[in-house]
């Protein structure tokens, strides 16, 4: 999977500008392949300026088109790119430690109790208003400019914009994910590994998503599920792709990617061992047995 927070940070290819651990971006996508996927160890805003493009969770797609707004926390998609027009997009990236001292700062706007994500997805839609709308437009000029904007203004801007999120019941979903971010770290790891068991991380990725080190990461994944991650990563595959294989008309190629294993081999090998028939055996065994009524 590509890193999308390195790959843009990195290049030379996009008009930036960096400010504290914040990073604005002009994306054009340069990629050619219609389908991708992303990882980021950073939450980003996306405003879209033109194109259309598809994220997809685990379990939701999201497509997005000139005028949307989507927040995604850091973590893995896959990506669908349409090309009936280019796509591009304002992408301001947004570290967790950045959200923590906001919110330090703004004690009052943190809650003791502890935050319930269950019902959240890795992408949320933004329900636009004139503050967001106004905030992505200064941003677009500031990228604009030959000369690089005043980093405090930069810095007081983006927290008024977090403050006005905190302000709009509109946007609770989002202001309870920062609010969330300072409480319960295992309960954290938890909902990081729940949306994004189904892609192809490393254990190292995983660990640096939920700011640990990969010894202290199995220790507390272990401490919390009572199991390793490599054991219960497969387990959550495998049952992801038992759903697919009897209830989508997928390929057997497009199961192996949609859940993250590392080739369509190695998804037939794991998926034989526990099931005593490959996919493909196993799909057309459960509908001849459906047909007769079984």
């Amino acid at each position: 999977m590509i890193n999308l927070y390195s790959t843009v940070k990195n290049s030379n290819l996009f008009s930036k500008i960096e400010v504290s651990e914040l990073l604005f971006v002009e994306y054009t996508c340069m990629q050619e392949e219609t389908k991708l996927g992303l990882w980021s160890n950073n939450n980003y805003f996306a405003f879209i300026s033109s194109g259309k493009k598809m994220w997809r969770t685990i379990y939701h797609s999201y497509e997005v088109s000139d005028g949307d707004i989507i927040f995604v926390k850091k973590g893995a998609n896959l990506t669908h790119q349409f090309f009936e027009d280019k796509f591009c997009a304002v992408f301001v990236f947004i570290p967790d430690d950045f959200i923590k001292s906001f919110l330090k700062k703004n004690s009052a706007l943190l809650e003791t109790s502890q935050k319930d994500l269950s019902g959240q997805d890795a992408v949320l839609r933004i329900e636009k208003d004139e503050l967001l709308e106004t905030y992505y437009h200064s941003i677009q000029s500031y990228l604009s400019l030959s000369q690089k904007p005043n980093e405090q203004l930069l810095l007081l801007k983006f927290e008024e914009l977090l403050l006005s999120i905190f302000s709009n019941k509109n946007h609770k979903a989002l202001s309870d994910y920062f609010i969330s971010l300072c409480q319960d770290q295992e309960y954290h790891m938890s909902r990081i590994m729940e949306e994004n068991f189904a892609y192809n991380l490393k254990l190292e990725d995983y660990a640096q998503l939920c700011h640990m080190s990969l010894s202290a990461f199995k220790k507390s994944f272990k401490r919390y599920y009572l199991t390793t991650p490599a054991a219960w990563l497969q387990q959550k595959k495998l049952e992801l792709a038992y759903h697919k294989v009897l209830h989508t008309n997928l390929n057997i190629n497009r199961i192996s990617l949609e859940c993250g294993f590392e080739d369509t081999s190695h998804f037939i090998r794991v998926f034989k061992q526990k099931h005593h028939l490959t996919p493909l055996q196993f799909r057309l065994k459960q509908s001849k047995m459906s047909n007769i009524g079984i």
